[in-house]
């Protein structure tokens, strides 16, 4: 099976990379332009610290600014921005203690998931996919669109366990920690486009989810999960004095 193919149809939380190609006819002009903004946040098109206001977000969606206005009310929910008085609106920041606090729940939840997913056990069509995943290259620098194809399909691989672990809310916490996530892993190509991770991790997990070994899937992830943890705050804290310092990204 191709890796460009998708994943499998009748995914209940599918994270916000993979809904790109997504039809969005029929979704309510809120849940568009929330899409939208969080989107442009997730892949540093509005870059951490960066201001913006309703009415330019408005105008560039061509869209009223009613619906932007319930977005950004969700998106601060979310965490994702800030309301500055009169001053419109600010991305939130990205800090070292954060992204250890993200990374750290990331492992817990990813963990738990593949071991209750290992212990259900996973339709064939699903297991296909995963293995098509692990066929990706997994170096993050390698060019822009292997990169892109990589962070794409380590995202999926989780997002695809985390909808067969029996647990509705343990799928959607995941999903939501995935795409959060995917914004720290953009910061760090960018900062250190050498990043890079070993490869196996994948392949050591499918193999413990076929066998339905949820002891060894559990302890797969979660290693998995701290190496990314590692990596990513010693290239982030390159961009940071102090751990909760915002992190800057390189200017261009």
């Amino acid at each position: 099976m191709s890796a460009t193919h998708g994943p499998p149809a009748g995914l209940t939380h599918v994270p916000a990379l993979l809904l790109l190609d997504s039809d969005a006819r029929g979704l309510d002009r809120t849940t568009q332009a929330y899409r939208a903004i969080r989107r442009q946040i997730i892949d540093l098109t509005l870059p951490p610290g960066s201001g913006f206001t309703e009415t330019s977000l408005a105008r560039q969606w061509q869209i009223s600014k009613t619906p932007v206005r319930e977005a950004l009310a969700r998106l601060r929910r979310d965490g994702l921005v800030s309301a500055l008085p009169r001053a419109g609106y600010v991305v939130s920041p990205v800090t070292l203690q954060d992204t250890d606090d993200l990374c750290a729940l990331r492992s817990l939840l990813a963990s738990e998931a593949t071991g209750a997913a290992a212990r259900r056990g996973l339709p064939t069509p699903a297991l296909d996919r995963l293995e098509a995943l692990c066929t990706v290259p997994v170096a993050l620098a390698a060019g822009e669109a292997e990169q892109e194809e990589s962070l794409r399909a380590g995202i999926e691989f989780e997002g695809i366990v985390a909808n067969f672990t029996g647990n509705n809310r343990l799928g959607k916490a995941l999903v939501d920690v995935l795409d959060e996530l995917e914004r720290v892993l953009r910061m760090a190509a960018l900062i250190e486009p050498g990043i890079a991770s070993p490869p196996g991790e994948l392949d050591a997990i499918l193999r413990c989810l076929r066998e339905r070994d949820a002891e060894g899937a559990q302890a797969a992830t979660r290693a998995r999960c701290e190496r990314v943890r590692r990596d990513v705050l010693e290239v982030l804290a390159k961009s940071a004095s102090v751990s909760r310092a915002p992190i800057e990204l390189p200017r261009p």
